[in-house]
Formats: C-alpha cells, structure tokens, sequence
C-alpha cells in the first residue's frame, strides 16, 4: 500500500483510466428500458451519457437517482435525472485528480485525449486500487488474465501488460513500447486481423482467439519447437 501512494505522483490518468472501447455508456435519447437493462447487466453506478457520438459525453447517469425516481413515480428522462459530466485531461496526474474528487465531491471523470476526444473514464475506485490493489466488489468478475491451455499455449486476455505477460510466459516482448498485447498483435499484423488469424515471431505464435467488433479481446501464444523452423525471427501471417 506504501509503495501504492509513492508512485502516485508518477502515474498519469492514462494509465489506469478504463479506455473509451471498454467503457459502457448510454445515448441521451436511449429508451428508459434500454436505460435500465444496461445499468442491470453492467452493474455499474454511474454510467457517461452521449449524445450522437461518444466523443460528446454530455452528463452522468446516476442508478441511484433513477431508482430514486422510479420510486417516487417521476418522468424518466435521461436529460433530466442526468449529471454534469466533470472532463480531465488524460495526461493529469491521478494524485492532483483525487484531491480534485474530493473537493467537487465527484467519483468519476471523463479523461479526454488531446484532440478533445473521449479517452475514456477515471474513477475514484481506478485511484484506490493503485493504492491498495485491485479491489472486487460483488459486481466484478473474476477472470485470469492468463490460462494455461496446453503445454507452452496460453489463452490470454488481449488487455493484460506486455511486462505482466513476459513474467507469466517467460517471454521478452517489447513491453516498453507497447502499453497491451492487443497493441502489440495489432502492430504485427500492421491492420484488423480477423478471428483465427495467426502471426508468428521469434519463437512464439499468436492466434487471434476473440474479437468484439474491431477490438481484440483474446489471444492464444504458443510458444513453438524452433528446431523446425526455417526462419524463426521472421513475422509470417497465417489465415
């Protein structure tokens, strides 16, 4: 925990905000139902409300004040029991940000990119686990980031660090340079890869396991017998 509120001053918004493909929102005109399952399946207590793109965040919605208002039989308008959005920069430093919640008596900002486009989302509990770890409520599930499916082949999820990554697998991926192995395998295949597809570097071959639209969610290593191959530091692209 001592070295959580070190390095505090070090970590930046980006690092630890959940980026704009994972985070769950809803648009301004969103019908109440759509609304409310969307809060239901996410579990979350505070959900961004856009209004025609999500690069215009345009408030907050929070669930206890749509219960509150199913409770007392009011509208449920979005635009009216919605919040104003509180925006930081994602290059702010996440120790002047939790002074910040503090005072505004806010949990969560919008973190914007430097082109004034949604980033993603920070939120006080994201600060808290830099302190203490990652805390689990009874909303989040558990799932390894990494999962032994044979001997040297790992199914792993595409979020997890290059650096968390390399001590798992014993590997040496580049993780200075690529903040996720999505980043990496994207870079490889140097476009959208389709499920299924496999690239192959050095000693280790990546295979696309799952995709949610454009994004890579899972991605299967191996890590091969070179003694068969011809040219192992050779990127090679297998349909």
């Amino acid at each position: 925990m001592i070295e959580g509120v070190e390095h505090l001053p070090e970590t930046i918004v980006r690092d630890v905000m959940v980026p704009r493909t994972d985070t769950v929102c809803v648009e301004d005109i969103s019908p109440i139902d759509e609304i409310l399952e969307t809060l239901v399946d996410s579990g979350h207590s505070r959900i961004p409300v856009y209004s025609g793109t999500i690069d215009n965040i345009v408030g907050i919605l929070y669930a206890k004040d749509v219960l509150a208002a199913l409770v007392k039989k009011k509208p449920l308008e979005v635009k009216s029991l919605m919040r104003l959005p509180y925006f930081v920069p994602e290059t702010k430093r996440i120790d002047t940000l939790l002074k910040e919640f503090k005072r505004r008596h806010v949990h969560i900002a919008i973190a914007v990119d430097e082109y004034g486009g949604t980033a993603g989302i920070i939120s006080l509990e994201d600060i808290i686990e830099e302190i203490v770890g990652e805390i689990q409520d009874e909303f989040d599930e558990e799932a390894d980031q990494i999962v032994p499916i044979g001997k040297n082949r790992w199914s792993c999820d595409a979020r997890i660090h290059l650096e968390d990554l390399n001590d798992a697998i014993g590997a040496e991926l580049p993780y200075e340079e690529y903040d996720s192995l999505a980043g990496y395998v994207f870079d490889l295949f140097e476009r959208i890869p389709s499920k299924g597809e496999q690239v192959t570097v050095g000693d280790l071959q990546f295979t696309v396991e799952e995709m949610e639209g454009h994004r890579l969610t899972k991605i299967c290593i191996e890590k091969l017998d070179m003694s068969q191959e011809d040219s192992p530091f050779t990127p090679m692209h297998v349909s």
